[in-house]
């Protein structure tokens, strides 16, 4: 007689856990935006560097005053205290 075969189920793999998406707020960006102040201050940055971190923070702060997470007057008073 021949022998039958079984196969044994296959262990099932559990799906990895979802992890939950990264994300960014308005606040994050207003904070990056401080951040990017703080650090010019403080001379973080090579003069050759300026210019992209200033078009970089220009446009930052154009897109959260377009939101309303930042307003004009806000961004002014904290460039003027600087």
């Amino acid at each position: 007689m021949a022998k039958k075969e079984t196969k044994s189920a296959a262990p099932v793999a559990e799906p990895p856990a979802q992890q939950p998406a990264p994300s960014l707020t308005l606040q994050d960006l207003v904070l990056v935006a401080q951040i990017i102040q703080l650090t010019t201050q403080r001379g973080a940055f090579k003069a050759e560097e300026l210019a992209d971190v200033g078009g970089l923070y220009n446009k930052l702060v154009t897109f959260l005053q377009s939101t309303g997470a930042l307003t004009p007057a806000a961004s002014t008073e904290e460039t003027k205290n600087d």
